[in-house]
């Protein structure tokens, strides 16, 4: 009788339940700009030493029961702290010999891709569970291990949330810029993936290596493809759009009515326009009238129909001079918030049944049913057209998303700017760096309008907190640092939970560094708790079991505990624990007051 070869999980779960003593790596870049996010995972070790880690309970090899709850000794948790490493190969390295030491439990941090990817595969084998904080390419958790998770959000994710923020600013034209290597060249395709489904240009994408120094031959580049509007095209293309979308409120309010002869008018228009007949919906059933409007529904919504009231506006438009054009602009300007108000109003109506007129009830029943429709979303539709006009008039429809890291993305901007491209700049979570590298360099002012998404504001947080406790309603947007103003993402039990636990970590992290955490603490934090709280739900040291338990009982168990402070938090999908998605803050001002 054969038995089964030792592996290596053998061997570190069988130590890790003898040892006294076990280890949590941290792999993080050096530098006072990310230190937060070290600072904060030892804060957390420290509370989970003073806790103790000696309470476990035994599986019956016999019965493959648990036997209950019973005492071990007690362990200690050390952190070793390592630098992340510059390249593939010393990531590697590295990674085997954190996994080389048996005491190691976990591994928290990784904040570029280049190195959290190869590491990965190391860990995975060697059965140490990995929980990175800042790599966000998404091929991390595609690869079906069991002991590899994030909490951050991955690049597809941040280029969608980026995408539809500018294209819902009324932005026309986008200029990509990337570093090309793991990081930029990904989050750029998935940027310019998502930045075309849904409408935006991207007329450039030039790319710079590692290390340049001189961005001009990119920058040139650049600037040679940013053309003047055409003014005839964008405002046959809003035309068409709110014809398209009057149209669809008029299909969705007859289906609503009930007025079968107002139906039949309007389908006997159609079928006139189509072939001259003009008695085939007479005494047709409504259910077959209902069927009818619904083709009608999906023609209006369809690409072909837009390009066809594009063209005729188009048409139109052409032959006018570019003052008329300009009055035309205007117009539907005009009656873009003639729609918006309408629509706006007759949301706001509060309507009880036993109150509520019938005509009112179904007016409102009908705008519901409109803004619910895949085909336009309306109303979002109205007031992003509201937008692109006001860029339109203003002559400001273009914008540059930059992917890369510093100090190349901030030598790009400097450049930029020196050059008198002064268009808005948006990145990701690598611009945040911008404010601490300005302010080194003395040269904040040149930034200029610079967006980046950002996971953790504790300003946020904290405001939001306020208006809970003054009982404020919840909203789709707040001003920024708007007072009692609680927005919907914010507006759930377990944000309350999670800020009133936050809040005990921040004091501390105040009293020992004498600072406020910033976003990369607040990562390090929420990281170090997950670890802390799958400890505490699977009652064991086994690497098998403490993955197993992140996996299954993670999100629940970190909504529960406070960790979790978005309402609209993403559990855990293929590996990657979404705690809360990026969102978008401009430095402008910030790094103008520099």
């Amino acid at each position: 009788m054969h038995s089964q070869p030792v592996t290596a999980i053998d061997l570190r779960q069988n130590h890790l339940v003898q040892s006294e003593a076990l280890d949590l790596a941290v792999v993080w870049p050096e530098g006072e700009d990310k230190a937060g996010y070290v600072k904060a995972v030892k804060l957390v070790v420290e509370a989970m030493n003073a806790e103790g880690l000696g309470r476990c309970q035994v599986l019956s090899q016999d019965t493959l029961t648990l036997e209950g709850n019973q005492e071990c000794k007690t362990k200690t948790l050390e952190l070793n702290i390592y630098a992340e490493p510059a390249d593939r190969n010393a990531a590697v390295k590295q990674a085997k010999t954190i996994a080389g030491n048996l005491n190691t439990l976990a591994v928290l941090g990784y904040y570029r891709s280049d190195a959290a990817l190869p590491a990965a595969a190391v860990y995975e084998y060697e059965g140490v569970l990995m929980l990175s904080s800042g790599s966000t390419n998404v091929k991390l958790t595609q690869y079906d291990f069991k002991h590899i998770f994030r909490n951050a959000a991955n690049d597809d994710s941040n280029a969608e949330i980026l995408a539809k923020y500018i294209h819902d600013q009324g932005y026309i034209n986008v200029y990509v810029i990337y570093e090309r290597d793991l990081y930029g060249t990904d989050f750029s395709n998935y940027f310019i993936e998502h930045a075309t489904a849904i409408g935006l240009r991207v007329p450039a994408h030039p790319f710079f290596e590692e290390n340049t120094t001189d961005f001009l031959p990119v920058l040139s580049s650049l600037r040679s493809k940013i053309r003047p509007i055409n003014l005839t095209d964008e405002i046959a293309l809003l035309q068409a759009k709110l014809q398209r979308a009057k149209r669809i409120l008029q299909i969705a309010r007859l289906s609503t009515t009930g007025d079968d002869a107002s139906i039949i008018q309007f389908l006997t228009f159609e079928q006139k326009q189509k072939n001259g007949n003009n008695k085939f919906f007479d005494s047709m059933p409504r259910v077959k009238l209902l069927q009818y409007l619904q083709q009608e529904l999906e023609q209006s919504s369809s690409t072909a129909y837009l390009e066809a009231l594009f063209h005729s506006h188009q048409k139109e438009l052409s032959s006018l001079a570019r003052e008329e054009q300009y009055v035309k602009l205007e117009q539907v300007n005009a009656e873009l918030q003639m729609w918006i108000d309408r629509v706006k109003s007759v949301q706001a109506q509060s309507i009880s049944p036993a109150s509520a007129s019938p005509l009112l009830a179904n007016e409102r029943l009908t705008i519901r049913k409109v803004i619910d429709l895949d085909a336009d979303e309306v109303l979002l539709k109205l007031e992003q057209m509201q937008k692109r006009v006001s860029k339109i008039k203003s002559g400001k429809v273009d914008a540059i998303f930059i992917a890369g890291f510093t100090p190349e993305v901030a030598l790009a901007i400097s450049q930029a700017r020196g050059l008198n491209i002064d268009l808005p700049i948006f990145g990701g979570h690598p611009l945040i760096d911008l404010k601490n590298h300005c302010k080194t360099q003395n040269n904040c002012a040149s930034y200029g309008e610079v967006y980046a998404l950002e996971t953790h504001d504790a300003d946020e947080y904290r405001l939001a907190y306020n208006a809970t406790l003054q009982g404020a309603k919840p909203t789709e947007v707040c001003a920024e640092g708007e007072e009692n103003c609680l927005p919907e993402r914010y507006a759930c039990p377990h944000f309350k939970t999670a800020y009133t636990r936050y809040q005990g970590f921040a004091t501390t992290y105040q009293q020992r560094y004498g600072i406020e955490p910033d976003n990369w603490a607040i990562q390090g934090y929420l990281a170090a708790s997950m670890i802390q709280e799958t400890l505490r739900a699977s009652h064991t040291f086994e690497p098998e079991v403490i993955a197993d338990t992140l996996l299954y009982k993670g999100n629940r168990e970190f909504a529960d505990k406070g960790l979790m402070f978005s309402c609209s938090s993403h559990g855990i999908t293929e590996g990657d624990i979404l705690v809360e998605e990026m969102k978008i803050h401009r430095l402008g001002d910030l790094l103008k007051g520099s």
